[in-house]
């Protein structure tokens, strides 16, 4: 094993620590560990982003459906929309994406740029929120309103089709401002919604003749559970903001190496 590989499991672990301490947002490293650290193509990337995170994720929902910090109301508006969403965009469009997506000046932007570019987006978006967070989160109480949530719902399961991450950075603040779910609630029905998605998306691709590399995802998810159960015992003893702010910083550092290692291959 050399070392790439073996930063590439430490990634994983890294992946679940996310998960299991925010409630979201690991996909956001997954992707870039699997494409850089062991060399899978993106738009393959993207569908171990979603069957990792899935089974990852759903090892901590478990917990926090132990510790009852799953709304489950607020999860069904917001889970249906999501599911077919994804659903449709794994089984029918990431299929059928042509291999040029666009030519920008005589720059051919390719299947697997254009996944890469949209992720560094979201990436820079998500940085952004987790930077400028403040501990006043989901402590004003607002009247619930199920057609944003779907709405928003819609949105997140379509990119989380296109760049097979779980979107629960984005579902943890839609819980909060559309369903008024308070914070720990809305962390731990993330969990929940982020597991169903996953398979729903992962589903979407084995319709597709995806091809997995079953001995290497079982070791990359076993790596990535470690981290989510590590993640759970630290949570009790970090401070979510400061938590936030900290791993903000570090996604947006990742989208920066995303932007200048592509600029320097192609």
């Amino acid at each position: 094993m050399d070392i790439l590989h073996i930063l590439g499991y430490l990634g994983a672990v890294g992946t679940g620590l996310v998960l299991g301490m925010l409630g979201g947002g690991g996909a956001l490293l997954s992707i870039p560990v699997l494409v850089y650290l062991f060399h899978i193509e993106p738009a393959l990337a993207t569908s171990y982003s979603l069957s990792l995170i899935g089974l990852t994720a759903i090892s901590g929902a478990y917990q926090n459906i132990r510790k009852k910090l799953v709304d489950y109301n607020a999860a069904l508006y917001y889970g249906i929309p999501s599911v077919i969403s994804v659903y449709v965009v794994r089984r029918w469009v990431m299929p059928n994406l042509p291999k040029v997506i666009f030519t920008f000046n005589g720059y051919a932007i390719d299947k697997n740029l254009f996944i890469l570019i949209a992720l560094v987006i979201v990436m820079v978006l998500a940085a952004y929120k987790m930077i400028n967070s403040n501990n006043s989160e989901g402590e004003e109480r607002r009247p619930v309103n199920h057609f944003q949530l779907a709405f928003f719902a819609v949105l997140i399961g379509g990119f989380m089709g296109l760049v097979g991450a779980g979107g629960g950075f984005l579902m943890v603040p839609a819980l909060i401002y559309f369903a008024n779910v308070d914070t720990k609630k809305a962390i731990g029905t993330s969990l929940l919604l982020v597991a169903v998605n996953s398979f729903i998306g992962f589903l979407g691709d084995m319709r597709s003749h995806v091809q997995i590399d079953w001995p290497f995802f079982f070791t990359f998810l076993f790596f990535s559970i470690t981290g989510v159960f590590i993640g759970h015992y630290l949570a009790y003893y970090i401070h979510n903001n400061k938590l936030k702010k900290a791993f903000g910083w570090f996604i947006l550092a990742t989208a920066v190496f995303i932007v200048v290692k592509e600029l320097s291959i192609r």
